[in-house]
């Protein structure tokens, strides 16, 4: 009877391959160095939009908020803050996410439980300074990703 052995060295190369797929996908995602000394996400038009569009709804959401304790409407607060919470982490179709780089989605997924956190601290009725200065904390992770990232336009090709 003939021992077979596994290939060991197929083996290997192959969890390999495989890790390094992993740390592409979860840690790297598609991203270069840009000229600005910034990291660009890669992302196909469509897909730079969806990310540009939550930009802009938290941006809007963030402004809601602001005005909505500026009145001390909590109930506003709360309904501002709600759905863009992590609620709206499971909107994001996976192989965005597969193209954006793990600092990416830690600052956007941070943002994301923040807004939780407010929407919680509104329904509570915490005091407006405290969910402002909460907000305020939040406003960090926009500036830390607008300051690491930037989402380039594909390149203009002649003819197109």
């Amino acid at each position: 009877m003939k021992k077979t052995t596994p290939h060991w060295i197929a083996i290997i190369v192959l969890l390999a391959v495989l890790a390094a797929g992993a740390v592409k996908i979860i840690v790297i995602g598609n991203t270069e160095k840009a000229a600005d000394g910034r990291t660009a996400v890669i992302l196909e038009p469509a897909e730079r939009e969806a990310v540009l569009g939550e930009m802009r709804l938290l941006l809007e959401t963030t402004q809601t908020i602001v005005a909505a304790l500026a009145n001390d409407d909590l109930t506003a607060v709360e309904a501002a803050a709600r759905p863009i919470g992590s609620a709206a982490i499971a909107t994001v179709d996976f192989r965005l996410r597969a193209k954006l780089p793990l600092e990416f989605k830690q600052l956007g997924f941070g943002t994301h439980y923040a807004f939780d956190d407010i929407a919680n601290m509104a329904k509570e009725g915490k005091p407006a300074k405290a969910i402002q200065q909460k907000l305020a904390e939040t406003m960090n992770n926009c500036i830390a990703c607008h300051a690491s990232f930037q989402l380039p336009t594909a390149p203009f090709k002649q003819g197109e």
